[in-house]
């Protein structure tokens, strides 16, 4: 949570027209930000050190306030369209600041360590760095697929000529890990924990770390849990409602659930067959095995249930894998923190 210290200013941005309403404790501040053609970009003369509510500033403009001592806070774009139904408020961009102003001073205000309303935004260059590094990756693997799909229904000739657009895919893909390997060695959460973790490969970490970024974001592990969609809303997983931003990541809730718990844990963590001998020749892997653990307690609560009320196994599957993704989440969080503590008392 930020210091009661910090001056607080509610920000609207206009997208279209760059003009931005700033509001602070006295009411509306003119030319606090504005944007320079000159410069292509936004001055401040708020003080260093000052704190940002808004809900829909630009990625670039965050990175760029923060750069220079600002402190960003972003909540949901439905917060102020709430607000001015609640009140029937009019909906101009002075009184959105004002309405984002006072959201965050309550939010401040009331030590409520489990409330989402605002999130800050961190920006780390290296992060930043490293996410782009595994889009460019995807962007490879994605190019890699196109290709072997023009190539199965190719004819011989024609696949012969696209053998080496093939095999370049591959390469770029294989470069790609390796940069991003060497990126890894940074981060201490890799070296000395996800790295030993079968299911999740390099790209997936990175991502894994460039979403969390500091993990002190998150004081307790239910507000990692929300940020990645893990959390439950009246008894069920959240969904998306039309016209209202979700408090949660989306690519995040992918990357556990479908990345490194379903393909990772799942898929590639199942134990292994001959189906000559019926000899094991691989172990089913810790998260495998605790994947498991979760759909047969799932499946024995279904044998409980009334005949119409049983849930499908696909239903029940997804249940097991949410769990897994919480379990998964909640040991990092451990780990993470373990060694943020170690590395403050070694100074």
């Amino acid at each position: 949570m930020s210091d009661s210290s910090q001056k607080v200013y509610g920000v609207d941005w206009g997208h279209k027209t760059k003009k931005v309403a700033v509001y602070g404790q006295d009411g509306i501040v003119e030319g606090a930000i504005e944007y320079s053609e000159k410069k292509e970009n936004y001055v401040s003369s708020l003080e260093e050190g000052s704190i940002i509510a808004t809900e829909n500033m630009p990625h670039k403009y965050k990175a760029q306030l923060t750069s220079i001592g600002l402190e960003i806070w972003q909540c949901g774009t439905h917060l102020t369209r709430l607000a001015r139904e609640k009140d029937d408020i009019e909906k101009t961009d002075e009184n959105d600041a004002k309405i984002l102003y006072d959201s965050f001073v309550n939010f401040r205000s009331n030590g409520n360590q489990e409330d989402e309303t605002f999130r800050l935004f961190i920006y780390d260059a290296e992060l930043e760095a490293l996410m782009r590094k595994v889009d460019i990756r995807s962007m490879h693997v994605n190019s890699r697929k196109y290709i072997k799909q023009l190539i199965a229904h190719a004819d011989e000739k024609v696949q012969e000529h696209l053998s080496d657009q093939l095999e370049a895919a591959k390469t770029a893909v294989n470069k790609c890990d390796t940069v991003i390997g060497h990126s890894l060695k940074q981060f201490p959460i890799w070296e000395d924990y996800l790295k030993d973790i079968n299911g999740i490969g390099k790209p997936s970490a990175a991502e894994l770390i460039a979403i969390i970024k500091d993990i002190k974001r998150f004081p307790t592990v239910s507000k990692l849990w929300a940020y990645f969609g893990l959390h439950v809303i009246n008894g069920s997983a959240p969904r998306r409602k039309a016209g209202q931003v979700a408090n949660w990541n989306g690519r995040a809730k992918s990357l556990v659930l479908n990345d490194i718990v379903s393909n990772g844990f799942k898929m590639n963590g199942a134990e292994r067959v001959d189906k000559e001998t019926g000899e094991v020749t691989k172990e089913a892997t810790y998260w495998r095995v605790a994947y498991d653990s979760y759909k047969e307690a799932e499946l024995e609560k279904n044998e409980m249930r009334p005949e119409d009320e049983k849930l499908s196994k696909g239903h029940m599957d997804k249940r097991a894998m949410r769990k897994t993704g919480k379990e998964f989440l909640k040991r990092l969080w451990i780990k993470w923190n373990e060694l943020e503590e170690a590395e403050s008392a070694n100074g």
